[in-house]
């Protein structure tokens, strides 16, 4: 645990690598625009961002509570007997307030008043990120989807044609029912995807829309030739320097500091508390002689605690669970930030290889496809066998398409991981 602590301070005092923007990392112009629209309009970043402004507030008063408070308490009383005049007296006196703590009360509060301020300024940021990997992945998503949807209504055209030419060929007694039977079935099996894709169309819109916090609606995006794809260097390893300054990392570091702070308060109110109180005012009694006054009052005491019904103790060694609570906690995000970059380079480089082999793939099930149609024109072959290889054909695109998005959504989460890049 200490050696974790240490590792953690020796980054902290190191220099933090210059990491690419957001707008580096995902160059494609329509995707940058609906980035920019969420962290401008996204609901849960702008309740995040309360959430500072309340710290900020918190802290402000941490600081002014070394300061003794004022306030000004007017009074006034009328009295009045039978058959006499009314009498008049009002008074109006400044108070002040100034309690002193021996134990660092004061100091301790506002220092955790300082880690909380960090802590959601950490969380505001990694929200941030958070927020442009999922726009991103819905953006990639939509892409991949409509690429989906035209291979699959190409794939439409062309059973459409094969059935047709089958049926022709039947007529003429050069294909048999079975051949048009397996045609039909493939043809309808290809159609049935299509209701399908526009359902997960009109999903991924909606859910690209609720993140720019809009009404459900039509997302404009680049066709499948003309995205950009996300800009990573997936080759080079990630120092542990950068994983320090991981926003997650760096919130738990601050609720750990936060933690030890709240410690010193629950151990300052073993220790004795100097108040002082005083007023200052002027007065009026009503009388003739010498009707205005002022006045001066001041009042000193010192407060020890003695038997509070172990309410201290308990409060002491509830602040020192917290603390360690928060010290696994912190061990954890360093752990899991680890994880979670290892995972991620393996990811990439796993999609990368992939890629390639679907690639080939994809040009060798074509020319299966192109090669089976001229044999079965200029030779003696079953038209199932063009069927097969126009199936073959049709999968391969639609996989390599479902592989790129993972390649995407693979960098993403690097992105994510390194957590870099939020101006």
């Amino acid at each position: 645990m200490k050696r974790i602590v240490l590792l953690f301070v020796i980054a902290i005092g190191a220099k933090m690598l210059a990491a690419q923007t957001w707008q580096q990392t995902f160059p494609d112009s329509l995707l940058q625009s609906y980035i920019s629209e969420a962290l401008e309009n996204n609901s849960d970043l702008r309740t995040a961002q309360l959430s500072l402004e309340q710290s900020e507030a918190m802290l402000k008063q941490a600081r002014l509570s070394y300061l003794p408070a004022f306030s000004l308490a007017p009074s006034g009383t009328v009295s009045k007997t039978q058959n006499a005049s009314a009498t008049y007296t009002y008074e109006l006196p400044l108070t002040m307030n100034w309690e002193l703590s021996f134990g660092g009360k004061r100091h301790h509060q506002k220092a955790m008043a300082i880690a909380e301020l960090e802590k959601d300024s950490a969380q505001l940021e990694y929200a941030q990120i958070q927020l442009v990997a999922e726009v991103a992945n819905a953006y990639y998503t939509l892409v991949m989807l409509d690429r989906q949807y035209a291979i699959t209504q190409e794939g439409i055209r062309v059973q459409e044609e094969n059935l047709r030419v089958l049926r022709a060929l039947k007529e003429v007694g050069q294909q048999n029912e079975a051949a048009v039977s397996q045609a039909e079935a493939s043809y309808q099996g290809v159609l049935a995807t299509l209701p399908m894709l526009e359902a997960q169309i009109l999903k991924a819109e909606s859910a690209l829309c609720l993140l720019l916090n809009r009404q459900p609606d039509v997302i404009a995006r680049a066709s499948w030739e003309e995205v950009k794809g996300i800009v990573m260097d997936t080759e080079r390893a990630v120092p542990l320097e950068a994983l320090a300054f991981r926003p997650d990392v760096l919130a738990a570091e601050c609720q750990l500091r936060a933690s030890f702070s709240n410690v010193g308060v629950a151990r300052s109110e073993f220790y004795p508390t100097l108040s002082i109180s005083g007023s200052a005012g002027w007065t009026h009694n009503g009388v003739t002689i010498n009707p205005y006054q002022i006045l001066l009052n001041a009042i000193s005491s010192l407060t020890q605690p003695l038997f509070t019904q172990g309410r201290l103790k308990a409060n002491l060694s509830v602040a020192q669970s917290q603390q360690e609570q928060a010290q696994i906690a912190f061990e954890k995000a360093l752990l899991v930030a680890g994880g979670e970059v290892r995972d991620a380079l393996a990811d990439c480089q796993a999609c990368s290889i992939r890629e390639e082999a679907r690639t080939k793939q994809v040009e060798a099930a074509q020319q299966a496809y192109e090669n089976s149609r001229l044999t079965m024109q200029y030779a003696n072959t079953s038209y199932l066998e063009v069927l097969i290889a126009q199936s073959a054909w049709l999968d391969a695109q639609l996989q390599q398409t479902a592989d790129w998005l993972e390649g995407q959504q693979s960098r993403i989460s690097l992105f994510k991981a390194v957590c870099g890049g939020i101006e």
